[in-house]
């Protein structure tokens, strides 16, 4: 394999950095060899001269110096490495032998041996040239002489240092083997690591090539040693980041293309850089009619505005933020104006080194029209389709500063259906908001067409009449409005009637102010539902108290519903001939906790026109059957039902439940309803009279006699009892038409089977006069005024009467 340049580096280093190495340790350890060698030279000296001062100190102790020198040059043939030994006394007697030659002589001055006991025990030392004749270099070993305790001398000889420098060159040889030995086998390992490294990096390097390449799955094999395999998981770790990264802009990349917003992105310099699809779209060009546009050329060529390109170029060259936006409107290539958001942001230079930014274009178009839509339907009322309050308020301020400048007549008709609560809950929503529509309609089809009809909400409707000050024309106005509601109303094969109470008022006479126009038609309105509702009413100061009367009222009753202020009389119904009592009915009275006692004919109108009725009902049944499973015996109580109640279809769904949960059969409740309540041309209420007849309630016609053309009907409804209304029974026996009309009612009753009770009973004529005419059951205060629970428990205990049910002696006579 090739090597690369970075091996033959890593080749010349190591070797440079072995041999350095190898000379730094030689040079280190050089004084530590030479040391030892001198060691081994030192002991050497150290046993010749032990050996030969043992031999030769008898000899020196007696001066017999001829034994010393034989003894010594035998020696010294003997080892050739002594160059030489030399004794020297202290008394200065020098004897010094070599090979061939030895002397004495005496010296100047004595040795001083003194000197030399202050050093080592012996001293050696390397010299050149010691001696004149001699050319080599060798060590002089020194010993000094102790004879018996006797300080002899000092004894001296010279060691060849021929062994010395050989041993040292030797050193020197070994090291330098050793370095190159070692040289060899490191780079020899070095260089079969290369291989491997090499191979390892290559793979590397093949692997980085890939993901260059765009082979971003590409992977470096991680079963190298040590660093490399380290790196290869790095570079795995980075391409897989990479590979990641790349799938996500492609993915951005994808939404910027594919992405209904127009997109283009500037760099620097202000030129365009990149659009995507949508922008091309937009004005129908390819890249290349974008490429180096500037930011305000392509708002021209988009067809925005001059002066749109000002107070953008104004507010972008001047903001700070990071970004900026604004709404603008350009021309497709259609020639269709769009509404767009525009939204400028700059590039972060963290984000892009070369600065920039990029512009969104956001069709905003269709919001732009929703939200047109939705000022159009801020002021129109989105069931009837008419105006709404907001729009009739802006109207009638506008109307009363036109009236107040020109002096034109203004009158304000506030509208609300009568009993239309009852519609919508008995009947459902569906039907309620189709009568709403068709009350809509009914209003603008009696006014003029540049008069303004409004719905408030619920069912209260307004209109404003411009140009009118005469009372009678705006008298007729709502006389028009009232007869479009006696029309019936057909929804789902089911015939309506709703009638409508209206307010009037006129400016400036009922008020000066918006507010106050309102509040006044309002409050003739209420006067008009009090009246007895399907009428009209011209606003007067008098109907404030009228109707904060009406109001205080309406607020106490529902009070008095939620705190039981309501309680229950009992009147019974006397058979004149005997005087036994067959039932009662149960009377609602209301005693005001500061008016004192309301009666029914003034309470019970309110409670129908504030949609209280339905709740009255409740409370009056569900205490009646209390009371029935309270008493210890036997009686029938009728109960009065509002033709209100009657809208309800699970009507009498909830009589039997009631009357299931506290255990009491239906037999012993008469169920009493006026007569134009049970009478109608439609016949509506007859099945909900056979169901609750197939229940088993008793029915009868309460205040009989005046309605109209019921008698012919008689032989289809239901009932079981027709009371006589009191307004006959007060003229009988003396007027003679009303003595006829009775006498017909009870003779039609008892051909039909049909109990007849005389009501309202006051003296003994009515009474014969009744019972002669076949019309036994009396009812009123000849006999017995409305009672308590209590009172009628006690009056049935003390008379000891008996009990008789009139419909269960009906039924087992047929």
């Amino acid at each position: 394999m090739k090597q690369t340049t970075i091996f033959r580096h890593l080749f010349k280093r190591i070797a440079l950095i072995l041999l350095g190495v190898n000379l730094i340790f030689s040079i280190v350890l050089l004084p530590l060899y030479n040391d030892k060698l001198i060691r081994m030279i030192a002991i050497q000296g150290e046993t010749f001269s032990h050996s030969t001062i043992a031999a030769c100190s008898e000899a020196l102790y007696t001066e017999d110096y001829s034994f010393v020198i034989s003894y010594v040059r035998k020696v010294l043939k003997q080892s050739p490495e002594i160059t030489f030994v030399t004794f020297t006394s202290t008394k200065g007697i020098k004897i010094k032998l070599t090979g061939d030659e030895w002397n004495v002589e005496n010296l100047d001055r004595p040795f001083d041996y003194s000197l030399f006991k202050a050093a080592n025990p012996y001293t050696i030392e390397h010299v050149k040239n010691i001696d004149s004749e001699a050319d080599a270099n060798e060590f002089v070993f020194s010993k000094p002489i102790n004879i018996s305790g006797l300080e002899w001398g000092i004894f001296t000889l010279g060691l060849s240092d021929t062994e010395y420098e050989a041993l040292k060159s030797s050193y020197f040889t070994n090291v330098l083997v050793f370095s190159f030995v070692l040289l060899f086998i490191s780079l020899l390992l070095l260089h079969g690591s290369s291989l491997k490294l090499g191979q390892q990096l290559s793979r590397l390097r093949d692997t980085a090539n890939r993901l260059a390449n765009g082979e971003l799955s590409a992977r470096a094999p991680t079963d190298a040693i040590g660093e490399v395999s380290v790196l290869a998981s790095t570079l795995n770790g980075m391409a897989k980041s990479l590979d990641n990264n790349t799938q996500e802009l492609r993915r951005l990349a994808r939404l910027v293309e594919d992405t209904n917003d127009a997109i283009a992105i500037f760099d620097s310099n202000d030129k365009i850089i990149f659009v995507n699809a949508a922008l091309k779209k937009i004005i129908s060009q390819t890249d290349d009619y974008f490429s180096g546009m500037t930011l305000f050329t392509f708002l021209s060529h988009l067809k925005v505005g001059r002066n749109k390109q000002r107070e953008i170029a104004k507010e972008f060259s001047n903001v700070d933020q990071h970004d900026w936006s604004t709404d603008i409107t350009i021309s497709t290539i259609n020639h269709e104006l769009t509404h767009m958001t525009m939204r400028i942001e700059r590039f972060d230079i963290d984000e892009v080194d070369s600065g920039g930014y990029f512009v969104i274009l956001s069709d905003i178009t269709r919001r732009k029209q929703l939200e047109h839509e939705l000022e159009v339907l801020a002021y129109i009322d989105k069931l009837t389709k008419l105006p709404n309050r907001r729009y009739f308020m802006d109207q009638l301020t506008e109307a009363v500063e036109k009236s107040e400048t020109f002096d034109s007549g203004l009158a304000v008709i506030f509208l609300d259906l009568d009993n239309f609560k009852i519609i919508n809950d008995s009947l459902g929503h569906e039907i309620g908001d189709v009568v709403l529509g068709e009350a809509g309609w009914r209003i603008q089809d009696a006014l003029r067409s540049d008069d303004i009809v409004c719905r408030l909400g619920g069912d209260e409707f307004t209109a404003i009449i411009k140009g009118i000050k005469n009372k009678k024309s705006i008298a007729q106005v709502a006389a028009a409005i009232l007869k479009r509601f006696q029309v019936p109303y057909y929804c789902n094969d089911r015939e309506l009637r709703v009638s409508a109470s209206i307010g009037v008022v006129v400016y400036p006479d009922d008020g000066l102010s918006t507010k106050e126009l309102i509040k006044n038609a309002d409050t003739a309105m209420y006067a008009a539902k009090k009246s007895g509702k399907n009428a009209f009413r011209f606003f007067s100061e008098e109907m404030h108290h009228d109707i904060r009367d009406f109001l205080d009222i309406e607020s106490s009753l529902r009070q008095a519903i939620n705190s039981n202020g309501l309680y229950l009389a009992y009147q019974p119904f006397v058979n004149s001939e005997n005087r036994e009592i067959h039932h009662c009915e149960a009377l609602l009275r209301w005693k005001h906790p500061e008016r004192g006692l309301i009666p029914p004919g003034k309470f019970i109108p309110i409670a129908e026109q504030a949609g209280l009725i339905g709740d009255i009902g409740k409370w009056v049944f569900d205490k009646v059957c209390r009371q029935i499973k309270a008493w210890k015996f036997d009686i029938t109580v009728s109960i009065n039902v509002s033709g209100t109640e009657l809208l309800d279809n699970h009507f009498a769904e909830r009589l039997n439940n009631t009357l299931i949960e506290h255990d009491v059969s239906p037999h012993h409740i008469q169920l009493e309803f006026t007569e134009h309540v049970l009478v109608s041309k439609e016949g509506k209420n007859l099945p909900i009279l056979n169901q609750l007849k197939r229940i088993g309630f008793g029915l009868a016609v309460d205040d009989f006699g005046t309605g109209f053309s019921s008698l012919s009907y008689l032989t289809e409804l239901p009932v079981d009892v027709i009371k006589i209304d009191k307004s006959f029974i007060n003229r009988i026996p003396h007027d003679r038409k009303t003595v006829a009309v009775s006498n017909s009612i009870i003779s039609l009753a008892h051909d039909l089977e049909i109990v007849t009770i005389g009501e309202g009973v006051e003296n003994q004529d009515q009474v014969e006069w009744l019972r002669a005419h076949n019309c036994k059951l009396i009812q009123g205060y000849y006999f017995h005024k409305p009672m308590s629970a209590d009172e009628l428990e006690g009056l049935i205990k003390t008379t000891n009467v008996t009990l008789i049910d009139v419909h269960r002696i009906k039924r087992e006579k047929t």
